[in-house]
């Protein structure tokens, strides 16, 4: 039997948990994403998507090549300590804007956005493209503090929420993805700090490779 379903193109692949997202707007909003994204590709808007994600001493762990009958040990640290990376990325030039805190509160993603906005409408005037921001429904995100701050650059700055159980919309998570592999996968580094340098470090040579992480998110052309 084992025999005859490999001749018929199968085989023994893991399932994974799966769910329908219960957002009655799930359609609407990725009509408006892709209308967004039509207009961004020809210079009108500038798009972004913002995340962020956890940094963890403790390794995340992930396949690696191991000769066959062992098994790779990764090492564990006594206590396990954490930073937060915020990030937003453009969706056609593949620039990212980001930055790494202590905490994953407002503050923090409030420190984002006033950087996205000084890094594509600086000044007082604040000259340049229109941008729009697709976002989650996570509570940072829509707290009293970033809805007073958005509330400033209204005249620059717009929201897209992002439907719900949609992660393959969110492209900075393929980035942060990424980022796991080349960096925090199946290593124990020494101190918090390290953790840090070594993420920041990868993440300035990427700055350096737009075309690469476009790829990476799945925008280039």
């Amino acid at each position: 039997m084992r025999h005859h379903l490999h001749t018929l193109g199968y085989a023994v692949i893991r399932p994974v948990l799966s769910m329908s997202s219960p957002d009655e707007r799930y359609a609407e909003k990725g009509e408006k994403l892709r209308a967004h994204q039509a207009v961004a590709k020809r210079g009108e808007v500038v798009l972004l998507f913002d995340d962020e994600t956890d940094l963890h001493v403790l390794p995340s762990i992930a396949g690696c090549w191991t000769k066959r009958g062992s098994q790779r040990k990764v090492p564990m640290p006594g206590k396990n300590q954490k930073r937060y990376s915020f990030g937003a990325v453009n969706a056609v030039t593949g620039a990212v804007t980001r930055l790494i805190r202590e905490r994953k509160n407002s503050e923090s993603f409030c420190t984002l956005v006033e950087a996205i906005v000084e890094a594509y409408c600086p000044g007082e005037c604040r000259k340049g493209t229109k941008m729009v921001r697709v976002v989650d429904n996570f509570i940072i995100h829509r707290s009293k503090a970033t809805r007073k701050l958005l509330g400033q650059y209204a005249d620059c700055l717009e929201g897209c929420e992002r439907p719900t159980y949609a992660p393959q919309r969110n492209v900075m998570e393929l980035r942060w993805k990424h980022l796991q592999r080349k960096v925090t996968h199946n290593h124990l580094f020494a101190s918090v700090a390290a953790l840090v340098a070594a993420v920041e470090q990868f993440s300035a040579e990427l700055d350096n490779q737009p075309a690469t992480v476009l790829s990476v998110i799945g925008c280039a052309e």
